[in-house]
């Protein structure tokens, strides 16, 4: 069986830290999103991956590559050539799929259960399409399936009265007759060909659409908000690993400290992940924090962050809190006696002065 993880898309809702960094590569408690993914699935025996994006490809290829002698995975990555919806980018694989069985995941989903009883009910019953659906509070912000007496009649895209409660995940398994589907469906208002509108084609012709309900945690990434409440969920289930050297410093609460790493005269209150080759020197770094690899941070107060790596922070008053710090950034103290702000700001940046 394959997987196809789709990872297109700008990620506008958190620029301008993906106008350098694609979405599913953030980091929460230093892995990368799509890393959580591919776990789930070699986890339950599922090592052909193929990656498709509208992004280049060397995007992805440095993180993978590593992964791949690791995990000893094998991915594909596959170009969309415009990102024009679910259904076209099934399309846009189908020579990786090449009529197999294969589960699709959107590529900036977070979950925590296991994909097994979801898959094997999949491939022990003559089903041709399956989507895990999850009860949620607030429906009309997801596709939306309509189920009566244990079916799918109906599904729905962000419904402003929505028949039931439960949103589409992002996960489904699909059998080959989804490609005929996708083939023979229209755009939309919005002039993409949906997901939502092939498997309702699936439906109205007759073809084995069923549905399972997931328990476990799931959440769909899409703010900075989303992207730290899931790095404070992650990290409060790290197990405590300290490899790098701690000198004159008052830890707490359970740490990752990664070799070639350095804490000297600071406070650490965790949980917080630190990367390899980082230096933390007269600081305190709080609850919820990750510090990528080869960051320095020095007489700084830091909490509930993620800082990406190679990035330098030093002699700041104020607390950083909630903050996610891109890859080589560097904050630092202003040496003049004026009080004066500089900003080099990229489209849609938030800056909150006090």
């Amino acid at each position: 069986m394959k997987t196809l993880i789709l990872c297109g898309g700008t990620g506008s809702r958190l620029w301008p830290v993906t106008l350098s960094v694609q979405k599913q590569l953030i980091p929460i408690a230093n892995k990368p999103i799509l890393f959580y993914i591919i776990d789930s699935l070699v986890e339950v025996g599922i090592v052909d991956i193929g990656i498709l994006s509208n992004q280049k490809e060397d995007t992805f290829n440095e993180a993978l590559r590593f992964y791949e002698k690791r995990e000893k995975i094998k991915y594909t990555y596959i170009d969309q050539d415009k990102p024009i919806g679910l259904a076209n980018a099934v399309v846009s694989a189908k020579e990786f799929i090449d009529n197999e069985k294969f589960i699709m995941i959107l590529g900036d989903n977070m979950y925590k259960f296991s994909l097994k009883k979801f898959l094997d009910k999949f491939n022990s019953e003559n089903v041709n399409c399956s989507i895990l659906l999850k009860e949620v509070e607030n429906p009309s912000q997801f596709g939306v399936a309509d189920v009566l007496n244990g079916k799918i009649v109906d599904l729905v895209e962000k419904p402003k009265n929505p028949p039931s409660n439960l949103a589409i995940t992002g996960i489904y398994a699909f059998d080959s007759s989804i490609f005929k589907a996708c083939e023979n469906i229209k755009s939309s208002w919005r002039g993409e060909y949906e997901i939502t509108d092939a498997i309702k084609w699936l439906l109205d012709n007759s073809y084995n659409v069923t549905y399972d309900i997931l328990e476990g945690d799931w959440k769909d990434l899409g703010t900075p908000e989303d992207i730290l409440k899931e790095n404070m969920n992650r990290l409060i289930g790290i197990k405590e690993n300290v490899v790098g050297e701690i000198i004159s410093s008052d830890i707490s609460g359970k740490i990752i400290l990664e070799e070639n790493s350095k804490i000297i005269n600071s406070i650490i209150r965790g949980p917080v992940s630190i990367g390899d080759g980082v230096m933390i020197e007269n600081s305190y770094i709080g609850p919820y924090t990750s510090l990528g690899n080869n960051v320095s941070i020095s007489n700084c107060q830091i909490e509930n962050s993620i800082i990406l790596d190679e990035s330098n922070i030093s002699d700041i008053d104020s607390i950083i809190d909630s903050s996610i710090v891109e890859k080589g950034s560097v904050i630092k103290k202003s040496t003049q006696l004026r009080k004066v702000s500089s900003f080099l700001l990229a489209k849609n940046s938030l800056v909150i002065l006090e």
